[in-house]
């Protein structure tokens, strides 16, 4: 079978400084993948080339078997409206719109019936707990609220290929299990394919795999398996352990 999205060594240098290193990585279709590892490791680095927002030094980026440093500009833009969602680590809303017409925003450009629309806005504002400040401007809510508002819109219009790039990081506990509850709703209930940056152990428990990294490199994966969040998670902690004192090789 194709896989969703494959990379194969991948590198991106910014000037004589590389940010990743010969990365290669399988997404079959659901997958749910975690990628961690300490700050400056290149994870979102590695998003932003998975999106198309900034291309490789060197290596191919495969989406359906489709090289993205091959598509205009016209099918990048087609591919990030009709076949990804990214929730983005500082938000990205529009300050001139409300959050209710952010969310309904991809929806609107897709051309989908106002009553759906509307419908799809008000469920997921209710699931992630936004419902009672829709019609507020970004500037006028919080920033765990702004934070849910960005989820609710990459989640919106259904995507194939969710990208989240420290979803929880501005979260209490409970908005971040409902958002972590949603990613994984939608993947496993709709078949979507999420990859997930995040700093956060308890997060990570949610996915079936997690890559970790270390300075631009693959250090190692971890398998959930048939285990249990719960019995995942220590073992996310120890390979984190593991990384920060220096180990190049985790499993």
């Amino acid at each position: 079978m194709e896989p969703v999205l494959e990379l194969d060594r991948v590198e991106k240098h910014y000037g004589p400084v590389p940010a990743v290193r010969g990365v290669s990585l399988r997404v079959e279709r659901g997958d749910f993948t975690g990628i961690m590892g300490p700050s400056g490791c290149g994870k979102s680095t590695l998003l932003d080339l998975i999106a198309g927002i900034t291309r490789p030094t060197a290596g191919r980026i495969l989406f359906r078997g489709r090289d993205l440093a091959s598509l205009t500009g016209a099918d990048i833009a087609r591919f990030r409206r009709e076949e990804l969602g990214f929730i983005f680590q500082d938000y990205n809303l529009l300050d001139t719109l409300t959050l209710r017409e952010n969310i309904a925003l991809a929806l609107t450009i897709q051309g989908r019936p106002k009553g759906e629309i509307d419908e799809a806005v008000r469920s997921l504002a209710e699931r992630l707990g936004v419902g009672g400040v829709l019609d507020r401007f970004p500037c006028q809510v919080s920033g765990g609220q702004r934070q849910r508002c960005a989820c609710a819109r990459a989640l919106a219009a259904g995507p194939s290929l969710l990208l989240a790039d420290e979803p929880t990081g501005a979260l209490d506990s409970n908005a971040a299990r409902g958002l972590m509850e949603a990613l994984a709703e939608r993947n496993g209930k709709e078949g979507a394919t999420v990859l997930l940056v995040t700093h956060d152990a308890l997060s990570a428990s949610w996915c079936r795999r997690v890559l970790l990294l270390r300075d631009g490199m693959v250090a190692g994966t971890l398998e959930r398996g048939g285990a249990s969040r719960r019995d995942f998670f220590p073992r996310i902690l120890n390979a984190m352990a593991a990384l920060e004192e220096g180990e190049r090789r985790v499993s």
